[in-house]
């Protein structure tokens, strides 16, 4: 599936490809882009997503006990992979600055064209 970067088709996604689906793994790659320490990521491997959304650029993935916002800013996208494993620089694949890899072996790529890297990645405990 090619990138997308509408917040239409990025909710189209997101509905349809990681409602119901278990966390792996979440990868920050992006040096900029982690902007908490507390939670740390790893508490996310085995929560289930229950709801995601995109409003305004800004990606809300939702947990029992998490949520994970993703701020895409103006160049941001959301890149479908059908098989992911964590990244590596030996992949051949392109630095994302972040990526989420789900249960079934799939995943999410959040890439960004430009040299500056914008995307952030915030995660928040205690949603209920």
């Amino acid at each position: 599936m090619p990138s997308v970067q509408s917040p239409r088709d990025i909710d189209d996604l997101l509905a349809g490809q990681l409602v119901g689906r278990s966390i792996r793994q979440l990868q920050v790659l992006g040096v900029n882009s982690l902007k908490t320490v507390t939670p740390p990521a790893d508490v996310l491997v085995g929560e289930q997503v229950r709801s995601a959304r995109c409003k305004e650029r800004v990606i809300g993935i939702s947990t029992t006990a998490y949520e994970i916002r993703i701020d895409l800013q103006r160049t941001g996208r959301v890149n479908w992979l059908k098989s992911a494993d964590a990244w590596r620089m030996s992949s051949g694949v392109p630095l994302p600055s972040a990526r989420i890899l789900l249960d079934d072996g799939s995943g999410l790529d959040f890439t960004e064209p430009a040299k500056t890297k914008r995307i952030t990645v915030t995660l928040v405990s205690g949603v209920p």
